[in-house]
């Protein structure tokens, strides 16, 4: 199947790991972010709610996935979003993008971003500029389409 997604033909579909970190049991939010992914092309493996940052970063390893998500809208993020980037490294998965989304107050950002968060989408946030972010990071890493990605990462 080839990805909507702006990746080259042939090349595989960008895969994703989303999950709720925490008691945060809202799902409609990831529901409707997954399904805008899935219609993209890209692969979307839901990892469930009231997971821990140690079960994501091991998912996110077990399941080969080049992106993992995390939405929240019930606090908890300044302490679960560092731990799970900083398990991300330590195990060696460090490439793996790291985004976030839901209710994430504007102070929080610094923090979740020089934790190693690398875009957060606020609630409200078009699902189609999530997909139009993760198809430009994901064309700059194919080979030979990395001035597509960046134009459209840009954007």
């Amino acid at each position: 199947m080839q990805a909507r997604s702006g990746a080259n033909p042939g090349a595989r579909p960008l895969r994703i790991l989303l999950a709720k970190l925490g008691l945060d049991t809202h799902t409609v939010g990831v529901t409707v972010v997954a399904h805008a992914l899935r219609e993209a092309g890209m692969e979307v493996i839901f990892a469930g709610l009231k997971q821990t940052p140690e079960m994501v970063a091991r998912s996110a390893i077990q399941e080969d996935v080049d992106v993992v998500g995390i939405s929240t809208l019930c606090a908890g993020h300044t302490r679960s979003l560092p731990r799970l980037a900083e398990l991300l490294r330590s195990q060696g998965a460090e490439e793996k993008l790291l985004i976030a989304g839901g209710v994430i107050p504007e102070e929080d950002r610094p923090l979740l971003e020089q934790a190693g968060v690398a875009k957060i989408f606020t609630m409200g946030t078009d699902t189609r500029a999530i997909v139009e972010y993760l198809s430009g990071w994901w064309a700059h890493r194919q080979p030979g389409n990395a001035a597509a990605g960046i134009a459209a990462a840009e954007r």
